[in-house]
């Protein structure tokens, strides 16, 4: 057995039915009592209500979630060689993609690589990392060695600024160099694409790689079009849209002056001239009913908002809001024309978003024919006994 004793929790009788499964959370009324004498994050022993050992993690009070489990395995202890063997085997994998063509990745994402609470993005030679929980952040310093040792990265960068963190009862941080050196922008390729990436500022890490798959599929379609890409960001999709073809024209909208600054140097930054282009600062539901009233139509729609819902509570108004979207991205979509429609909120489910878009459709009496469907690349890896932590749900449609 382990030389190394950690404290231990009890779980009720029946209570340990989906760790077998390979379950990552073990939520406080799963517990006989609160375990004594372990800090907040601190690693302990999970046994069964007849006193067997079920799984070691980490431990936190304060949350409805009060054990994320690291390991099913009582020989292994919570060590930097471990976290180095959990970065190699997500090393690994990532190992798919071209370095000539991507160099931008999800390196770390969460329970699908068996470190829960802890996101890492690569983006070229640096590391943008995001710790969500008092667990992982407990082992930070040794999360820093592991990370540099097995991936070769020049400089780690922390973005522990999501307010999940409050919930765990740690401090919201300005962005922290953990090792090395990370410049101002990175410039990455994706597919073939260039972009900068402003790891210190940009939202999340500074740029949203779980739609690669989706804006390399976008380029089948786009030859030729006109183009609304709304919630456009720093343009991801629009830069796609526009290298298919110089006949090609886009219109990028979003509320933000700065991401809208960010796209046109894209564009710039794989030899695109902007001036062909629009680039809208706007409210997209307020540009969409002005457009609508206008007559506006287009061959292709593009709608990826931000998450409408990120609790079950505001479930119900966020699927309101997505309908509304919808049935306004259909009004300025010329027939037979493809609508691309995304919803990263975790609480709406694949077959919500289909049903979106057939009530969208039947309000409008116009027949949609579901072409295809996409939920996360392979870089972001869903524990397949969790599929609670999937969130992404992207749709191409063609609207008669």
């Amino acid at each position: 057995m382990s030389s190394v004793h950690y404290p231990s929790a009890s779980l009720k009788p029946h209570r340990d039915e989906s760790l077998q499964g390979g379950h990552l959370w073990i939520f406080s009324g799963a517990l006989q009592q609160p375990p004594r004498w372990v800090e907040i994050g601190g690693v302990l022993d999970v046994k069964s209500a007849t006193g067997k050992f079920v799984a070691r993690g980490y431990y936190n009070p304060q949350t409805d979630i009060a054990i994320r489990i690291l390991t099913y395995n009582p020989e292994e202890q919570i060590t930097v060689d471990f976290l180095r063997r959990r970065v190699a085997q997500a090393v690994q994998l990532r190992q798919v993609f071209d370095p000539e063509l991507t160099n931008a990745y999800r390196l770390i994402n969460s329970e699908g690589d068996g470190l829960p609470g802890l996101v890492v993005d690569r983006y070229a030679d640096v590391l943008v990392a995001q710790i969500h929980t008092a667990g992982m952040e407990r082992l930070r310093p040794l999360l820093i060695e592991a990370l540099m040792q097995e991936t070769g990265a020049q400089g780690l960068l922390f973005r522990n600024d999501s307010q999940s963190r409050k919930r765990e009862g740690l401090d919201i941080e300005e962005p922290m160099i953990g090792a090395g050196t990370v410049p101002d922008a990175v410039t990455i390729r994706e597919n073939g694409v260039y972009f900068t990436v402003d790891c210190w500022n940009g939202q999340k890490t500074g740029f949203f790689l779980d739609q690669r798959d989706k804006r390399e599929s976008l380029r089948k379609y786009a030859r030729g079009k006109r183009i609304l890409n709304c919630f456009s960001y720093t343009g991801g999709f629009s830069v796609y849209g526009a290298l298919t073809s110089p006949d090609t024209t886009v219109t990028s909208v979003d509320v933000s002056a700065p991401a809208m600054e960010a796209a046109q140097k894209h564009f710039e930054l794989n030899h695109v001239s902007p001036d062909a282009h629009e680039f809208l600062i706007a409210d997209v539901f307020d540009y969409l009913e002005e457009a609508v009233q206008n007559g506006e139509q287009f061959d292709i729609v593009i709608l990826d908002p931000p998450a409408f819902a990120k609790t079950q509570n505001t479930r119900t108004n966020a699927l309101k809001a997505y309908r509304r979207l919808n049935t306004l991205g259909m009004q300025v979509l010329r027939p037979g024309g493809i609508l691309l429609t995304c919803s990263c909120s975790g609480v709406i489910g694949m077959d919500d978003v289909l049903g979106v878009i057939s009530q969208s459709a039947q309000r409008l009496q116009r027949p949609v024919q579901l072409l295809e469907s996409y939920t996360h690349g392979v870089d972001h890896p869903i524990h397949i006994a969790m599929p609670e932590t999937s969130y992404l749900k992207s749709i191409f449609c063609r609207v008669g």
